[in-house]
């Protein structure tokens, strides 16, 4: 009998296989000791290359009708609807992942209906990275949180959808606010799992 999975890694993508290609090296460098995952990719929108891409790995390949846009807020919330993880998390194809991301995600939420880490994400006004959330206390401020940092127990996940329009840009903080609407229990540990890379 398989080992049930206890994270699944959800990446929403449409039309960018260069950095999906970097993503799934990240995913493939992962230290997971006892940790069973599995990642889905979620493409948002009908997409011939990722579909060729993502055939020649064990990956799960997901694809929208048509692209909904919104940062793939449609694409994150079918993610989450075909997980199979207790716990999901959001590897968007634009970030970098330190070989330990996973398993400090998966053990920051773990017990816990929510587990935020840190990761390294480009200020435009301080022109040099910076780790956010720098601490945690309870509130979400935009530009203190990005989806890398979150991992999330799958019941509270289906709490809430990603795509609400029209909600703009922005749609991380705005997710996490209406996640801690249902007050699911909460753990902060300090580590910098990654980096959201700048194209």
């Amino acid at each position: 009998m398989a080992a049930q999975i206890q994270l699944s890694i959800i990446t929403a993508t449409w039309q960018r296989p260069k950095s999906l290609a970097g993503l799934l090296a990240s995913v493939s460098r992962q230290s997971l000791g006892n940790l069973k995952i599995e990642h889905i990719v979620v493409s948002d929108g009908p997409d011939a290359v990722t579909s060729a891409l993502l055939n020649q790995s064990a990956t799960r390949y997901l694809e929208l009708e048509s692209n909904q846009g919104n940062f793939g807020a449609a694409a994150k919330d079918l993610g989450i609807r075909a997980a199979k993880g207790e716990y999901v998390c959001f590897w968007d194809d634009d970030n970098l992942y330190e070989p330990h991301a996973a398993s400090a995600l998966f053990s920051a939420a773990s017990g816990f209906d929510l587990g935020i880490v840190q990761a390294e994400h480009w200020s435009v006004t301080r022109k040099r990275y910076v780790t956010i959330p720098a601490g945690w206390d309870g509130t979400v401020k935009p530009g203190q949180i990005d989806t890398m940092c979150l991992c999330v127990r799958k019941s509270v996940a289906e709490k809430s959808a990603w795509h609400q329009p029209p909600q703009g840009r922005g749609t991380d903080h705005r997710w996490l606010s209406r996640l801690l609407e249902h007050q699911p229990t909460v753990h902060f540990v300090p580590v910098t799992i990654g980096k959201h890379l700048t194209f």
